[in-house]
């Protein structure tokens, strides 16, 4: 007996069921309205004769239960579910949130691949619904394309949903190992002649190819009255349990099957594909737990439900991974009958990910999601969709977001970066008038240089710290904007873990700048003993001149600036870790290389564009000062080396590190000069202004590539860190638990985060 047509029809009294959406073996479920306040939801109502089992209405009602307490915006929203008795018998229904739009696999029929950016931001929303269902003990078991819905924000946008988690296995449930190594293929299971006896349907088994002791399977075919279709369609498969604790797996055609989960309207140019269901049980009644318990679609399954395991939450990571294969390469890993799928996913390395724009890092990460080891796997669904967006970008990602970021929030930046900088502000004006005062006489030349060594000395420390303060800073603002968006972004808090923490991270600064340039100096010595020794052997021996020295010296170059970059890149995210993990001085370098290594090449590109960016700015600009001077006065900047050739065919780049006086001349005559004796007055004044102008102008440039570089930082630690697979939840305690006051609204959001990130039992 099928479920009758209810159309037109009041459940318990509240909804008006006004047309059917789609119908199963198991039940329909239909479009109906909400006598209370019209809403239109979608209502599944179980069919009569599923009613007469006692051990089906109570899985019904817990399963009912747990699906209404996930509360969370990418769930399909369950507001409730009951018995109502008609004229045919009790029915059960289950009342849910109408949707619009279309399943994920209906847009994949059609597209076949989706781009990486909007594959990682539907994987993000399902991986964060799978992970809430999780942290409440639910596996949803049968995670797939077509149980994953799209619908329209009104935004332009859309909002995933994921479906079916109303007959997801509940974690509770007790459920007894199945050991089937010794299965006899010609054994004849009482539990499949009563499913033929229940259906009308001659059953024949059959066993896996390759795994004969593993798992049996029973072939049904469609009992339908067209002959010539009875191929077998595996949409879904029933786990079915055997008197002798043995597992079988049913294999049912899709029109025999359960009720599809379609909630929206079914009248549409989109055609339907089958999202069939099975909750038909065997006249057993042993628990509730085996009592028609969904299995999943072979496509999608995991290697310990195609064994018949009991599973826990990897499993359905790896279909996670399933899926993010799909939606980036057009195929699933397996594909063919679904013996050969189940084989596959329990033996076989999946084939290698081909798709357009996928970085070979985010290509390992759904690898380790597809691991036949649950061990292997991100241990947890938030774990893999941040791996994934970690492996999405890279450094044009990071430096585009940065943009963002950046311009939203520009007065701030530039504002706590003046602040720290007005040290090395005033101590450059003090440098600037020196100068000035040094031409004009004021002071004896030995008396100038001394004071102007030490100002230029004082310059380089303060600017040393004040960056460090100031990255520090920045990195704080930027986690917090990213972690709690709904928190307001203000610099006293942020000041304030400054001040508490100044000591630990002007030291882990200070050293992190030091330590490249002593990895530099090291180097460049060993490289060059060790290459000028092995080449002095070899010229003894050989008799040949091979120029060991200039040899020597270029390897040594080259292994110096390698070296330099290698630590300078290993050593970007001390500042963060020291100022967001609260790590010494030693634990921040060991905390900062663990992480680079994540995103190593990132990371060096990075380094290197916060590195030459500076140089690459102070070189222009020093260029168009000093072609301003040359415009007004050429021997204002740099005297003519004496020659016997016109002055055209003298080439001559000059520049001056500080007002000491010392320059230095490339041309057909190089030259050092160590004191500006033989410069006039006029010329001297003349150069002196011009470094002034040079350096009034740095100032300003470099505070906002250094705010700018600070937010690299900060998003280079986030993206290593999710790149590990490392929980953010830390990192909201770490904000929470300053003791600032807090709003009532803030406090809200903090005991609604709390509770969704802790268990709860089962009401």
């Amino acid at each position: 007996m099928g479920c009758p047509d209810l159309v037109g029809r009041t459940i318990d009294g509240k909804y008006r069921l006004t047309r059917e959406l789609g119908r199963g073996g198991m039940g329909t479920v239909y479009l109906a309205v909400h006598l209370g306040t019209e809403r239109p939801v979608a209502v599944k109502v179980i069919s009569p004769q599923f009613m007469q089992r006692a051990e089906f209405v109570e899985r019904f009602r817990r399963e009912a239960r747990a699906a209404g307490r996930l509360r969370h915006p990418n769930v399909v929203d369950v507001t409730d579910f009951g018995f109502s008795e008609l004229s045919e018998g009790q029915v059960a229904y289950l009342v849910m949130e109408y949707l619009d739009g279309c399943t994920l696999g209906e847009i994949l029929d059609e597209e076949r691949n989706l781009p990486v950016s909007w594959t990682v931001d539907i994987l993000e929303q399902v991986c964060s619904a799978v992970n809430e269902a999780h942290q409440q003990g639910i596996i949803h078991r049968d995670l797939k394309p077509d149980n994953i819905w799209l619908e329209p924000n009104r935004r332009g946008g859309y909002t995933v949903k994921v479906l079916d988690f109303g007959i997801a296995k509940l974690e509770d449930y007790s459920e007894e190992p199945r050991d089937i190594a010794d299965l006899d293929n010609s054994h004849v299971l009482p539990t499949i002649e009563s499913q033929a006896e229940t259906t009308g349907v001659e059953s024949k088994a059959h066993t896996i190819a390759g795994d004969g002791a593993s798992t049996l399977v029973v072939e049904v075919p469609a009992a339908v009255d067209d002959p010539a279709d009875k191929r077998l369609k595996t949409e879904s498969i029933q786990l079915l349990p055997l008197e002798s604790q043995q597992t079988a797996i049913l294999a049912t055609p899709a029109e025999e099957d359960a009720v599809q989960t379609r909630i929206s309207d079914p009248d549409d140019d989109i055609p339907n594909p089958s999202m069939a269901r099975s909750l038909v049980s065997s006249r057993s009644s042993a628990g509730l737990t085996r009592a028609g318990a969904v299995l999943g679609t072979p496509l999608y399954m995991s290697p310990e439900q195609c064994r018949g395991d009991i599973l826990d939450a990897r499993s359905d990571i790896y279909s996670l991974g399933v899926i993010a294969y799909q939606m980036l390469s057009g195929r699933t890993p397996f594909e063919g009958d679904y013996k050969v799928v189940m084989a596959g996913h329990k033996e076989l390395p999946p084939p290698r990910l081909v798709a357009k724009g996928v970085r070979k890092k985010m290509r390992w990460a759904i690898e380790s999601a597809l691991s036949k080891d649950p061990e292997k796997r991100p241990q947890t669904a938030l774990a893999f969709s941040d791996e994934l967006r970690a492996r999405t970008d890279g450094i044009f990602g990071l430096l585009r977001r940065s943009l963002v970021i950046y311009s939203e929030h520009l007065p701030k930046f530039l504002l706590i970066t003046a602040i720290f900088q007005l040290p090395v502000i005033i101590l450059t004006l003090l440098q600037i008038t020196i100068g000035f005062l040094r031409v004009s006489n004021v002071f004896s030349g030995i008396s100038a240089n001394l004071l102007l060594a030490a100002v230029v000395l004082m310059v380089t420390v303060a600017s040393a710290l004040c960056a460090v303060f100031t990255v520090g800073t920045i990195v704080w603002l930027v986690v917090q904007y990213l972690i709690m968006p709904l928190r307001p972004v203000k610099l006293r808090p942020a000041l304030r873990e400054i001040r508490k923490n100044w000591k630990r991270l002007s030291l882990s600064g200070i050293a992190a700048a030091f330590v490249p340039f002593v990895s530099m100096v090291a180097v460049f010595g060993g490289v060059f003993l060790v290459v000028w020794g092995l080449l002095q052997i070899v010229s003894m021996v050989l008799g040949v001149e091979l120029y060991a020295p200039i040899v020597g010296l270029v390897a040594a170059s080259i292994g110096s600036l390698v070296s330099f970059f290698f630590m300078y890149a290993s050593t970007m995210l001390v500042i963060p870790v020291a100022m967001i993990e609260g790590t010494h001085f030693v634990q921040s370098f060991r905390r900062s290389r663990q992480t680079t290594k994540r995103a190593l090449a990132t990371t060096i590109a990075a380094a290197m564009i916060m590195m030459l960016t500076p140089m690459i700015l102070a070189g222009t600009v020093s260029t168009i000062v000093d072609l301003a001077g040359k415009g007004i006065s050429p021997s204002a900047v740099s005297e003519p080396a004496p020659t016997d050739k016109p002055a055209e065919n003298n080439i001559s780049i000059t520049a001056s590190g500080d007002q000491s006086g010392v320059k230095y001349s490339i041309g057909r005559k190089q030259a050092i000069e160590i004191n500006d004796d033989k410069m006039g007055a006029p010329d001297r004044l003349k150069r002196t202004l011009l470094e002034s102008i040079f350096q009034i102008i740095w100032v300003p440039i470099q505070i906002i590539v250094l705010s700018f570089s600070a937010i690299i930082v900060a998003l280079l630690y986030l993206k290593t860190r999710l790149a590990g697979g490392e929980s953010m939840d830390d990192l909201l305690d770490r904000f929470d638990d300053d003791d600032r006051p807090k709003k009532k609204w803030q406090q809200r959001v903090r005991r609604r985060r709390l509770q969704s990130i802790r268990p709860q039992s089962e009401p």
